[in-house]
C-alpha cells in the first residue's frame, strides 16, 4: 500500500485527477449501447437504430410536455382522477353478464354447484361441438344457478349461506 503512495503524485502531475480518466462512465454507456442489439451480425445497425429511436422519443416527449391531449373528454378525466373514492362507469348489459360468469365460475363457495356438464344433459344430440357447449354454458349457466338457489330456498331446511344468495342474483342492467 506504501507503493501506491510513491506512484499517485506522479500519477496526478502527468494526468490530472483520478475521476478524469476513469472508465466506469464509458462503461456503464457500452452497456446501453449493447443492449440495443438485436441482430448479432450487424450489431452497429442495431445500435444506430435504437438510439436514433431513443433520441426522437426524448424530443417529442420534451416538445410536447406541455401540449394538452385531445381525444378524452373533460367527464371522462374527471371521473378517472377523482380522489373522492371509487367511481363506477357503466356499462352495457352484456359485460356484466360477462362479468358475473366470471365471478360465479372462479369463486370457491359456488364450486359445489358448477355442474360442468348440465348442458350435456339438457342436449344430449349436441355432444360433438364442444364450442358451441362452452357457449350454451357461459349463456345459461347464470340462469341456471339462480333456478337452482331458488328451489333450495324454498325448502325450509335449507342451509345456504347469505353469499350464495347474493352470488345467485343476475345483474339487473339498471345503473
Amino acid at each position: 500500500m506504501v507503493h501506491l503512495t510513491v506512484h499517485l503524485p506522479r500519477e496526478i502531475k502527468l494526468c490530472g485527477p483520478v475521476w478524469l480518466r476513469w472508465m466506469y462512465s464509458m462503461k456503464r454507456y457500452m452497456k446501453i449501447l449493447k443492449g440495443y442489439v438485436r441482430n448479432r451480425h450487424r450489431p452497429e445497425g442495431c445500435i444506430i437504430e435504437c438510439y436514433i429511436a431513443e433520441e426522437a422519443v426524448k424530443f417529442c416527449s420534451e416538445y410536447l410536455a406541455n401540449a394538452q391531449t385531445i381525444g378524452i373528454s373533460k367527464g371522462i378525466e374527471e371521473r378517472i382522477e377523482s380522489r373522492s373514492g371509487f367511481k363506477v362507469i357503466p356499462t352495457d348489459y352484456k359485460t356484466l353478464c360477462e362479468a358475473h360468469y366470471y365471478v360465479l365460475q372462479n369463486t370457491t363457495v359456488v364450486d359445489p354447484y358448477c355442474w360442468k356438464n348440465f348442458v350435456r344433459t339438457l342436449y344430449p344430440t349436441k355432444t360433438k361441438n364442444e364450442k358451441w357447449l362452452q357457449a350454451e354454458h357461459k349463456k345459461s349457466f347464470s340462469s341456471w344457478f339462480k333456478r337452482k338457489i331458488e328451489t333450495k330456498l324454498a325448502r325450509p331446511e335449507n342451509t345456504i349461506s347469505q353469499q350464495i344468495r347474493w352470488l345467485a342474483y343476475e345483474p339487473s342492467g339498471k345503473f
